[in-house]
Parts: C-alpha cells; structure tokens; sequence
C-alpha cells in the first residue's frame, strides 16, 4: 500500500490486536484536538509507557497523519515590539508550544527514526516543505522552518543505508536542502542542524562549499535576517571549526551586508555587530536601498470603555487595604457583566489575563478559592479549546503556574472537568503537578 493510502487508512482504524497495550489515555487523546492527540502520542511514547516496538511504530503514523490537520502549519514568532495584549503575541506565545503541524510531524519523524528508520524517510517526504516568502511589513510574525531542518539531520544520519551513504547520499540530500531555502532563517537553521551528523573531513568540505554559494546568493528578508543573525554567526564559526576552514568568513560578511543594504520593513530590529567580520561592517554598509511600512496589530485589547473601567478596577484592587474585598467584589461584578471586542479567541486572551492577574493579586482565603473556580470553569467550558488549540493550552499552563501553591488543587480538579483536553494534559503530567490519577 503507498505511503500516502497507507495515512489516511490509519486514519480510520485502530489498532486491534494492539490495542490492547495502549494506554487508556490514547483512547482519549483521540477525542480531542488534533494537535493534542499527535503531542499526547510522542509524549507517551518518550515516557516509555508503551514498550512494543510495533505498537509505536503504529501510533507514531497516525499521530503524524493526523497533524496534518493541526490549525497552525508553522510556528510563529512575533518580532521585538510587539506590543503586549494583541493577538499576535499570543499566537508567538503559543508557537513555543511546538504544536504546530511542521513540529508536531518533524517531532514524530525524530521518534520514528529510532525505530523504523524506512518509515522515518517515508513520513519525513510526506511532509509539507514550507515556502517562507517574505511577510508583509505589516506583519509583525515571522515563521521558524526549524524543525523541518532537524527532522532532516535525524533521516541523514540514521535513515541512510551505509551504501548510500558510501556515495554520499546524505550529503547530497543535505545540500538539496540548502539550495532550497527561502529565507534567512533557513540557513540558521540549516547551518545548526547540520552538525549533528557525523560526516567525513572531505564531506563536511562539501557542505561548507554549498553554504558558502548559498550565503552568497541568499533571500532577502530583514526581520528574519536580524532574528537569526546571532544564531547563525555562531554556527558559522563551530563549522568552520569543525570543517579546519575559514572559508566561510567572507561569504557571511558578503551575506551580511546584502541583508543591511536591501529595503526593510520598519522599525529596525536591534542588532548586535558581529565582532569577528574583517572588515567590519561600515556605516555606509548598514544603511539600507529603501525603507518600507511598519507592522499594525490587527487587534489591540483592553480599549473599550468597560475593558478599561475593568482595569481600573483591578488596579484599585491591587493598592486596596482596609475596602480590598469590596473592591474585589467590584472586579468579579465588573467581570461578569464583561463583553470584550474581537473574535473568540481574542475574547478569550483578555479574559484569561484577567484571571491571571487576579491569581497574583489575590492572596490565600476565600477570595482566592472563588478565583481558583473561576478559573477553572472558565479553561473547562472555553470553546478555544477547540478553535486554537495551542494558544488555549497556553493560557491553561500559565495559569496553572500562576496558581502556585494552589497548583495542585486545581490540577487535581481537571481530569474530572468533563473536558477533554484539561483531563488529558493533567493525565500526562504536563502541569508539572499530579492529578491524582492513573496515567
């Protein structure tokens, strides 16, 4: 059966004789989002809960065909000064959950290599490259290819036969790679993930040549430019090391200042010289062609008039001594009767910070105990949950944490919430607390 069929009939069945070793909690992993269903799989996996080889295999395939659903194909990251409070720095706040469909599936393909190194090859094909054109201006994220980069080290090092690998096959697979990418931070990326395959002295001589023709004919693109300029003068200098060459310095110095002196969206994005480059990059060489258009958040919170008598509220809380429970009673009625602007998940940001900034504010006793049920009716019946998975769970972890010594007790409240997804990550451990219940 092909690859391709082989996925989608996975999709539709179980694992019969198998089955039976399979935790409890797949079973309900499988009835919630996507994303947790492919992280919950890896996760369990790792914790060595499911010790037959063939059962892993088997789960590892479906969770990688069923993250091809996941709402996110890339993780995001919002650039320095994005403003607090937006969409978008919630949507970079999530992206470092890794549960995005291209971490989640280069995840799965990392995991499979070790135990079904044809199969790892096969999926990591299956993947869906991404094309990291150049964002708008007026976009304040930029997308990180990086896991696809790491997935490919793992199929070069492992997923090769050493015939292949005696005509430099993985070499070449690397190189293809490289010639590919589209964008700056592709070459960091690249450049990193590279080294954690074991190559020969002329091999690595190979590679160094391809980054060098890559760095001298790179994509233009500032803000991811700036972004991964650190990262990848580092990397420079490690291959450098390791390949016993400087032959990649004039290159990178090339590839800097083509990056300075292209158009760039504003504002400019602080940059640290790299103190290495002979000669160093001038004034002249940093002064770019044209400058574009800033980014615009799509939606700032907490501007309407009841959102900002909320927040006076809160802060009256905050400094209140002898009125400090009336004053909380006048945040949880202001609260309430709150109808924030924008979509659901926006709706579901500000209230949630809300929340948050209660768990701070609110020391132990009965006020804190109504927050603690507040927030936990308000993570079990959210339908974000649903809509943007990761930014939800987010939301969830950071208060979980913010509850502190009351952690444990909200923890233990969840697999028992009639939610799905609170159920499972407490199930898991994820929270950093116990649930009080079999994993």
């Amino acid at each position: 059966m092909p690859a391709s069929a082989r996925l989608l009939f996975l999709l539709g069945v179980s694992l019969s004789a198998a089955d039976r070793t399979v935790p409890p909690v797949i079973e309900l992993a499988r009835t919630g989002p996507p994303e947790f269903f492919a992280d919950a799989v890896v996760r369990i996996i790792q914790s060595g809960k499911i010790p037959q080889r063939d059962t892993q295999v088997e789960l590892l395939e479906q969770a990688f065909a069923i993250a091809n659903s996941a709402r996110e194909p890339i993780r995001l990251i919002a650039i320095p000064g994005t403003p607090p409070d937006t969409r978008e720095i919630y949507r970079g706040k999530a992206g470092d959950l890794a549960l995005d469909r291209l971490s989640l599936q280069s995840r799965i393909v990392r995991e499979l290599v070790t135990l079904d190194r044809v199969m790892a090859r096969a999926l990591f094909d299956a993947m869906t490259r991404p094309k990291l054109a150049p964002r708008p201006c007026s976009d304040p994220l930029i997308a990180d290819a990086s896991p696809y980069y790491d997935a490919a080290a793992a199929i070069a090092q492992s997923a090769f036969t050493e015939k292949e690998k005696q005509t430099e096959a993985h070499v070449q697979f690397l190189t293809a790679l490289l010639a590919g990418a589209q964008s700056p931070n592709e070459i960091a990326a690249w450049t990193r993930a590279v080294q954690s395959v074991a190559l020969l002295p002329a091999q690595w001589r190979l590679l160094v040549a391809a980054l060098a023709a890559k760095l001298d004919a790179s994509p233009l693109d500032y803000r991811p430019f700036v972004m991964s300029l650190d990262s990848l003068a580092a990397e420079i200098r490690n291959i450098e090391a390791i390949a016993g060459t400087n032959e990649l310095s004039q290159p990178f110095r090339k590839y800097v200042v083509t990056q300075l002196k292209a158009a760039r969206c504003s504002p400019d994005l602080a940059l640290d010289p790299v103190s290495w480059l002979d000669p160093p990059v001038s004034e002249d060489e940093s002064k770019p062609s044209s400058r574009k258009e800033s980014f615009e958040s799509a939606q700032k919170y907490f501007e309407s008039a009841d959102s900002k008598q909320l927040g006076d509220s809160l802060n009256a809380l905050r400094t209140a001594v002898d009125d400090r429970r009336a004053r909380f009673s006048d945040v949880l009625r202001d609260f309430n009767g709150w109808r924030p602007d924008g979509s659901n998940v926006d709706v579901f940001h500000q209230k949630a910070t809300v929340l948050r900034a209660l768990l701070e504010m609110t020391p132990p006793g009965e006020d804190r105990e109504r927050v603690l049920n507040l927030a936990f009716s308000f993570l079990r019946s959210s339908a974000v949950e649903r809509e943007s998975p990761a930014q939800w769970l987010w939301e969830a972890r950071t208060i979980v944490e913010l509850a502190n010594a009351d952690a444990s007790k909200l923890v233990a409240a969840f697999p028992a919430s009639g939610n799905v997804s609170l159920s499972l990550y407490a199930q898991l451990g994820y929270f950093g607390v116990s649930s009080g219940t079999s994993k």
